[in-house]
């Protein structure tokens, strides 16, 4: 049946679509109603393609020749080229199309000069018209010349009612089984021209028949529809039918014209009009046969028509419109669909299809769309008796389509003889779609280059591609550019798997891709294989599975190739090619970055089997000639190892078999590598054992960089975030950096210990006057430097990747840190372990390189500074290039190394840099120097107090210059900057610390004045303290350290100034009183203790029984007694002391409280218990004599005394002056 084109706008793939009501058969399809990657972009036409492999006169595969897949069974198969497959279906070329059809192809844009292509499944013959001619030609017939061609001039056109002039209608008459087909052309305007046989364009072309249809004025021949062999149908656009038969009629073939006719009206009187509704009368959409029957379907009605020899008769309409409607959709009643009835095809005898297109009204809008875009086939069943239609089933169809505005008769539905696979023809799309419920499948052939491409007619055939011959249903497909190709439609493998519709979705997605992979990649390849938006299926799923069957050589659709390498390089182009693939269709961005490694790793094999391989080949003459268990065999016989452990059936050449099925298995080859050379050198001599190290690690090696090298090239084409790796790389294995780290090892030992048993001499460059043992010897020890330097860098990539990736783990997975911490240890252990060896091996600039890569910032400044003189430039780069990172490692070296004066030196321009390191790093003694070099004298002097008050700065005299500096900066801070109350605080702080050292000067100058020749007897000013002996230690050990040059701290100043027995420094306990007040570090609870213990040793230094009893004593004399008392001279003291605060001031009643056991302890760490004990005992011992001088002396009212005499006192010598208030 031949179809020529209307003037209809074409459907093409667009992104949404309304979906049926009712429940029916769901075709799994990579196109998606709903897909959960919306968002892919719509993909352009590939702009270009990997070389394809070429098949010579050896089956070796190269680039540029056709990649053909053999049947062995089919003789004529293998020379079938394939543009795409898969279970389902497969679409070979069929030849390039004649030089004067694609020369006509090429003059027509298909809209203004529009063309039409017709297939005859009978004859093999294919025809494409245009508006002046006609060219036919038999495809089915194998030449190895230019197939002939047939061009018929097409009948002149009288008149035309659209402004372009369409394609001429063409048929084949193919009623004569023993004859060549005959061509018939018809006009628009009605003339019909029949040539007889195909070879009259070749005699005498202008030797034809003519027939004329009436028609009316307005009215034009619209299309041309074959029946049978001699019968055909003209449908005009008014919906007249006229029944053209070709019959022999005196021994000649002869046309002749039927106008079909209905009775109808009160006297049966025959019209022309067989339809009677209005909306009918606009053209005939579908003509289909059946059993003797005719079925001409308009926009609404289906009428059955009886044909014979003698005529034809109307037997019985049907309202299709209608019956489609109520049964699809639920809303139809509401007249929210749109329905058009696209294509009718009798299926079986029993059995009609109808491809219906249809568009649901939007919510809150008032009009349809323009284009029913979404479609579905209707499957009708003809009851025996009654000849009733009725809906037996519905199948959607997921593909989405939009207008074309070229001249196209799309879409159209094609069903082959006894098929349950339907082909349904759009403009640059033929869809496959399954009418088998229980099978169900949909596969899009698109055309590339759709702009001006697109399938210009197709007719169904008959294959016989299968192993046993059987006839499979296809479809001859004629696209404008690309050459003829056949759709076969393959039977299904009917595996009783059940598939999710996710898990069928993904199995499509996964075929596309393959088809991509493996039949895309050509040049002359018509399809595309683009995705389209809003597919369907698991993307990462699909593009791992492709991987994996690649890797492993376990595609069905891997060509043939004999030759171990080009084999092995196909597969790598095809790992490229799904790459490609993905980047091309705009994928990458939602492609997982744990598939994006592992898609890499993949071809990374590849890749080292590829190099891998040329290793082995190249010494597979040499190790032919060896035993095995050699160091030259360490390859052959792991790769035998290893088939035995995987239990994989031997043949005799087991490594191509190892290299052809088990290379993704890569990674598992090393370690049987590793563990054969390391039983090797366990069981050798030590003089072998070079050759089996040196073997090891070429493999080792070769793996290495070639994975590397392959994850540089093609570093934008995975685009991996290698800052925050999803899985770590393959070479990262726990085991492989096992085998690496001891490979590396076990060649620096091997080295040194050649040096020492052969001599320095081995390590110089070998030369051509040299012994040829001692130049092998040379050789060998500079392979094995070599391959130091790289097991190197192979170690630092891997651990690095393998950290990057546990962090990310713990970062967004949550996983347990503790692998994270293990890793980061002994990533840290290992890189100084593993880069700073190179150096003794004359492999500087591999070091300085690894350093630099993986950030051994350490390594760097002592490779910087291992040489006479520092490497000043390169640190300088350094600095600029890392940063603060490098920077601060580099000045803590300096600090570390007692080169303090390197770091203050910098230049002016790290002067931030040198600042920011003094503020994140507690070095104030250094601090402050820089401080003041770049004139911060505010933040020296405060550096500066910070010096003075750390536990480090314990010399007197150090704590008084390092005070000084502080006081001279802070003074220079107010002069340059101003006065605030911030620089006001900071120089009372430095004045009260100098006044603390002058106090501890001045105890010094008191217990070892200068005019005294010997040593000072300290024993003389603790007289009191006889019985207090925990108290003589402590003031002994506390005055000695000060003698020594040691400064105190606060509490032990305080003892020493409150022990003693300050007869002569009667000013001292009022000293500690006021330097207690203005300490803010000192814990409350111990600053308690230390103002409970001033007090209350002023109140115990005299003799209160005595002072007490004024028998025989005057008044005068007594006021003397009172002021000679320390207590007197105290609190005389403190009111001299500007703000000094009351609550300071303790009565001896409160100062008779005890020190807890643990407050003495906190000031006291390093003492053990006995000597806390001890303390007690004399502080108890104090309050004892405190309480006694309260109850038997009357101390609380004497101390009261004490003060109004100290306030009467004041009075007196300041009573010009005002009054003067005392603080007791």
């Amino acid at each position: 049946m031949f179809n020529s084109p209307s003037t209809r706008a074409t459907p093409r793939k667009a992104a949404s679509r309304a979906s049926v009501a009712r429940s029916r058969h769901q075709t799994p399809s990579i196109f998606a109603e709903s897909a959960s990657l919306s968002q892919a972009p719509t993909p352009s036409v590939r702009s270009s393609r990997l070389a394809v492999v070429k098949r010579g006169a050896s089956p070796t595969s190269s680039a540029g020749d056709t990649i053909r897949t053999t049947r062995p069974d089919e003789g004529h198969e293998k020379d079938r080229v394939f543009w795409s497959r898969d279970e389902r279906h497969l679409v070979s070329s069929l030849g390039s199309l004649p030089k004067e059809v694609a020369s006509l192809i090429k003059g027509s844009d298909l809209v203004a000069n529009p063309i039409a292509g017709h297939v005859d499944p009978k004859s093999g013959f294919a025809m494409v018209a245009g508006p002046y001619v006609c060219i036919a030609w038999n495809y089915t017939k194998r030449t190895h010349s230019a197939p002939t061609t047939y061009a018929f001039p097409s009948p002149p056109v009288s008149y035309s009612a659209t402004p372009t002039q369409p394609p001429t209608l063409a048929g084949l008459y193919t009623g004569s089984a023993n004859s060549e087909p005959g061509m018939i052309l018809v006009s628009s305007s009605g003339e019909i021209r029949f040539w007889e046989s195909m070879s009259s364009a070749l005699a005498n072309v202008e030797r034809f028949q003519e027939v004329y249809v009436e028609l009316g004025d307005d009215d034009s021949v619209e299309k041309l529809w074959k029946i049978d062999g001699n019968t055909f149908l003209l449908t005009t656009t008014t919906s007249l039918v006229f029944r053209l038969t070709i019959s022999s009629s005196g021994g000649r073939l002869v046309p002749s014209l039927t106008n079909l006719t209905r009775p109808g009206g009160m006297f049966g009187r025959a019209s022309a009009q067989i339809f009677n509704a209005r909306e009918d009368r606009d053209g005939i959409s579908s003509v289909t046969s059946a059993a003797g029957y005719v079925y001409i379907t308009a926009r609404r009605m289906l009428q059955k028509w009886a044909f014979g020899s003698d005529g034809q008769k109307f037997t019985q309409e049907y309202d299709l419109y209608e019956t489609v409607g109520n049964w699809c959709f639920d809303s139809w009643s509401s007249g929210n669909v749109s329905l058009e009835l696209n294509d009718i095809i009798s299926f079986g005898e029993d059995e009609l299809a109808v491809l219906i297109s249809y568009v649901e009204q939007q919510s809150g809008t008032s009009e349809y769309p323009r284009l029913h875009n979404s479609h579905a086939i209707v499957m009708f069943s003809m009851h025996p008796r009654s000849q009733s239609l009725t809906i037996s089933r519905v199948i959607d169809v997921s593909y989405l389509a939009h207008s074309d505005p070229r001249m196209l008769d799309v879409p159209r539905l094609l069903i082959p003889a006894g098929s349950s696979m339907a082909f349904i023809r759009f403009a640059e799309v033929i869809l496959l779609v399954s009418l088998d419920e229980g099978s169900p499948y949909e596969e899009a052939i698109s055309l590339k280059d759709s702009g001006r491409n697109a399938f210009i007619g197709a007719g169904t055939i008959l294959s016989t591609s299968t192993k046993k011959g059987n006839s499979l249903p296809a479809i001859v497909a004629i696209p404008a550019f690309g050459g003829l190709m056949s759709i076969e439609a393959l039977e299904s493998s009917g595996g009783s798997e059940a598939f999710t519709q996710a898990s069928s979705a993904t199995a499509r997605l996964k075929s596309k891709m393959e088809q991509a992979v493996f039949f895309g990649e050509r040049s002359d390849n018509p399809l595309s294989f683009d995705l389209p938006a809003g597919f369907q299926g698991d993307l990462a799923e699909a593009a791992e599975t492709v991987s994996a069957e690649i890797v492993s050589s376990n595609s069905p659709y891997m060509p043939g190739i004999f030759e171990l390498r080009p084999h092995l390089s196909d597969r790598l182009l095809r790992l490229k090619e799904l790459m490609r693939f993905i980047r091309h269709n705009g994928l990458l961005s939602i492609l997982p970055q744990s598939t994006r490694r592992r898609l890499s790793r993949d071809a990374e094999k590849i890749k080292g089997a590829i190099d891998l391989w040329d290793y082995q080949n190249k010494h597979m003459a040499a190790i032919s000639q060896m035993n095995t268990q050699s160091p030259q065999s360490l390859l052959s016989d792991s790769i035998l190892t290893y088939m035995r452990q995987a239990d994989v059936i031997e043949e005799e050449d087991f490594i191509r078999l190892f290299f052809r099925t088990q290379a993704h298995n890569l990674d598992k080859l090393l370690e049987i590598v590793f563990a054969t050379a390391r039983a090797a050198l366990d069981a050798v001599s030590r003089g072998k054992m070079s050759s089996w190290i040196t073997e090891a690690n070429r493999i080792f090696i070769i793996v290495e960089r070639a994975a590397a090298q392959y994850r540089e090239e093609e570093l934008y084409t995975y685009e991996i975030d290698r800052e925050r790796p999803a899985i770590e790389i393959w070479t990262a294995q726990e085991s492989l950096i096992e085998a690496l780290d001891f490979l590396y090892s076990t060649t620096d030992a091997l080295i040194k210990e050649r040096t020492r048993e052969l001599g320095s001499v081995i390590d110089e460059p070998p030369s051509e006057t040299a012994e040829p043992a001692l130049k092998r010897e040379q050789q060998l020890q500079s392979r094995m430097k070599g391959q130091m330097a790289i097991l190197a860098a192979a170690l630092c990539t891997n651990m690095e990747d393998k950290c990057r990736a546990t962090s990310r783990r713990e970062i967004d997975e949550g996983a347990d840190p503790q692998e994270g911490i293990r890793l980061r240890e002994k990533w840290a252990e290992m890189k100084p372990r593993v880069i700073r060896p190179l150096v003794g091996i004359d492999r500087l600039s591999e070091a300085y390189e690894l350093a630099e890569n993986h950030t051994d910032f350490l390594t760097l400044v002592m490779l910087c500074h291992d040489q006479a003189e520092p490497d000043t430039a390169r640190l300088q780069r350094y600095i600029e290039r890392f940063g603060e990172e490098f920077a601060f490692v580099l000045y803590q070296w300096y600090i570390d190394q007692g080169q303090a004066y390197e770091l203050l030196n910098q230049d002016e321009v790290y002067g931030v840099l040198v600042t920011r390191f003094f503020a994140e790093n507690d070095y104030p003694e250094l601090a402050w120097m820089h401080h003041l070099a770049f004139r911060r004298y505010d933040e020296a002097a405060g550096t500066l107090r910070s010096v003075m008050r750390d536990e480090s700065t314990k010399a007197l005299d150090q704590q008084q210059l390092v005070g000084s500096i502080a006081k001279l900066a802070a003074i220079a801070d107010v002069r340059s900057k101003g006065v605030s109350n911030d620089r006001k605080r900071l120089l009372i702080e430095l004045d009260d610390e100098l006044d603390l050292v002058n106090v501890q000067s001045s105890l010094i100058q008191y217990f070892s004045p200068t005019n005294r020749r010997n040593s000072p007897k300290l024993d003389d000013q603790i007289t009191l303290l006889t019985d207090r002996p925990a108290f003589k230690k402590l003031f002994l050990n506390l005055a000695q350290e000060l003698l020594d040059g040691s400064a105190l701290d606060l509490e032990g100043l305080m003892d020493v100034l409150t022990l003693k027995d300050n007869f002569e420094r009667t000013g001292d306990a009022a000293l500690a009183l006021e330097r207690l007040v203005g300490d803010m570090a000192l814990p409350e609870g111990r600053k308690q203790v230390a103002l409970l213990s001033i007090w209350r040793r002023v109140y115990v230094r005299d003799d209160w029984a005595a002072i007490s009893n004024t028998t025989g004593r005057s008044e005068q004399a007594q006021r003397s007694k009172v002021r000679s008392t320390l207590a007197y001279q105290t609190i005389r003291a403190v009111n001299d002391v500007k703000d000094f605060p009351p609550n300071f001031i303790l009565s001896p009643f409160t100062s008779s409280q005890p020190p807890l056991p643990a407050e003495l302890a906190a000031r006291f760490p390093t003492f053990s218990a006995e000597d806390i004990a001890a303390l007690m005992e004399d502080h108890e011992n104090e309050i004892e004599t405190l309480n006694r001088y309260l109850s038997e002396n009357g101390l609380e009212e004497r101390i009261r005394e004490v003060a109004e005499l100290v306030k009467n006192d004041i009075e007196d010598e300041k009573r010009e002056e005002g009054d003067v208030d005392v603080v007791m």
